[in-house]
């Protein structure tokens, strides 16, 4: 089980570690912004900027929404969540093992939608 202290005003990062198939990882998000935002998790493009049959499926698994997450949007490849004020906890278990280098997590500031 690992946790990782993330926020929805980060840009682009790569996951801090591997992860193995079937282990908890919870994500701490903060979220400093005073209307919602959003947060994603997201499996590295390939070079042409999209998924095949070659791309790992690094969102394939479960996922837990702690109080202050809400709408979460997912497909094998990214998962989204909608962050309120002051933040809350994304904790998900993987169906695969994932190489850090192939998952980015991404904050993407104000909901201005």
């Amino acid at each position: 089980m690992a946790n990782y202290n993330v926020s929805v005003t980060q840009s682009i990062e790569l996951q801090p570690a591997d992860i193995g198939a079937g282990v908890s990882t919870t994500y701490i998000i903060d979220n400093p912004l005073l209307g919602s935002s959003y947060f994603v998790l997201e499996t590295v493009p390939n070079s042409n900027g999209a998924y095949d049959s070659s791309s790992p499926k690094n969102c394939e698994g479960t996922y837990t929404l702690g109080s202050g997450l809400s709408g979460l949007v997912r497909s094998n490849f990214k998962v989204g969540v909608v962050v309120a004020p002051g933040g809350g906890n994304l904790t998900f278990v993987p169906t695969n093992a994932i190489t850090a280098a192939t998952l980015r997590l991404r904050g993407t500031g104000a909901n201005n939608s």
